[in-house]
């Protein structure tokens, strides 16, 4: 009877610590959730080599020589793309930007994400120089040390977001075209007041948010006559009330000429999201921060390889195409999954996966900064 009633006791011990152990790493969990959420930095979105390659053939062919097609974005090919915008009275920017896409008529390409596809369709063209076995050899140190080149937002575009923020009681300064503190204030106090991340940076969710995806998204954007004086701030804005308009055209010629545009990012709720699909792969891009740190890197260069992307290890338009994130420019994630940051990545960094699909990768919805693409709440494992 005693034996029996200590055993009892020291069961009921037992399932007390127990349950004390599992409410501490429920508590440590939801700090370190808490902690990923705030810390998450998002990543800036870029084009990859193959992108990259196809821009500078579409810009030799149209007469601006880019010098070797080697996926770089070098001076030559700046060069080259600030020629071809003033030539289309874009802003000439000399950067990779939308508008530039839309004005070579590569969008499907690009912007979604089709550019260096499968087996590397898309980079095996650049066989202008030597045999095509010298080309791939190339094409295969390219691809192999490129990063690709960041996506830029048109100073126009900027100074669209601009006004859209001072419209709405968002103070942003002058309307210049330029990414400064007085705009990332703005953007940061309008993001938290729409319940995204106030990261203060030129995002997709942003753009969405002010519903300016279609005039920052579109053929005509930053292309014509009509276009080229998209979003010019107003006399009064650019010299104070009364202003004079020639001191506002000399103010705004200086702008489009010294302005590269603005990169465009992807907060940390998408790329937590990134990360999840990724784990659920077989990749092991570690926890879900929202950061694309050392892990995700390597997740994202394996996955890529496997793919037959190149593999640059950055969140590339055509790898958000593949992990399911078609519409990623309207600011629209993956519907029936919630990058839950309380999940483990995948334990195994080594880990090369597998190129099965990732349940819930289907049909997009908008994720706001909690992660939440439909209101369905899953872990890496899928389990609801």
């Amino acid at each position: 009877m005693v034996l029996k009633h200590l055993f009892l006791t020291t069961t009921v011990l037992a399932a007390v610590a127990g349950g004390h152990a599992q409410a501490q790493q429920s508590a440590v969990s939801n700090q370190r959730v808490a902690q990923d959420q705030q810390d998450g930095q998002g990543t800036q979105i870029y084009v990859s080599s193959a992108g990259v390659r196809q821009v500078q053939q579409a810009l030799t062919q149209k007469g601006y020589s880019t010098g070797t097609v080697d996926g770089r974005w070098n001076p030559q090919t700046a060069s080259a793309a600030r020629s071809f915008q003033q030539a289309q009275n874009m802003e000439p920017t000399g950067s990779l930007t939308i508008p530039l896409v839309y004005g070579l008529g590569l969008e499907q390409d690009i912007i979604l994400g089709n550019a260096g596809g499968r087996n590397g369709q898309g980079g095996g063209q650049a066989g202008d120089q030597g045999t095509k076995q010298v080309d791939n050899q190339r094409i295969v140190v390219e691809r192999a040390d490129s990063r690709g080149t960041p996506l830029h937002v048109s100073p126009a575009g900027v100074r669209q977001i601009q006004q859209a923020l001072n419209q709405q009681g968002w103070n942003t300064g002058q309307v210049d075209g330029r990414w400064g503190p007085a705009t990332v204030q703005a953007a940061r106090s309008y993001q938290q007041s729409q319940g995204l991340e106030p990261t203060g940076r030129l995002e997709v969710g942003l753009i969405a948010a002010l519903g300016l995806t279609d005039p920052i998204f579109s053929a005509g954007h930053g292309t014509g006559p009509q276009a080229a004086g998209a979003a010019r701030p107003q006399p009064s804005q650019a010299s104070g009330p009364g202003g004079d308009r020639q001191v506002d055209n000399q103010r705004i010629a200086l702008e489009r000429a010294d302005s590269a545009g603005e990169p465009l990012w992807m907060n940390s709720d998408g790329v937590r999201q990134i990360q999840q699909v990724l784990n659920l792969r077989g990749y092991a891009a570690g926890h879900l921060d929202g950061n694309w740190n050392n892990d995700t890197t390597i997740a994202a260069t394996h996955f890529q390889q496997a793919q037959g992307l190149e593999p640059t290890g950055t969140l590339t338009t055509n790898l958000l195409a593949s992990v399911g994130m078609p519409n990623w420019q309207r600011g629209e994630f993956l519907a029936g999954m919630t990058a839950n940051a309380n999940a483990l990545g995948n334990p195994n960094p080594q880990t090369t996966g597998s190129t099965s699909q990732a349940g819930g990768a289907g049909t997009p919805t908008r994720a706001n900064s909690a992660g939440q693409g439909s209101g369905q709440t899953q872990d890496a494992s899928g389990t609801r």
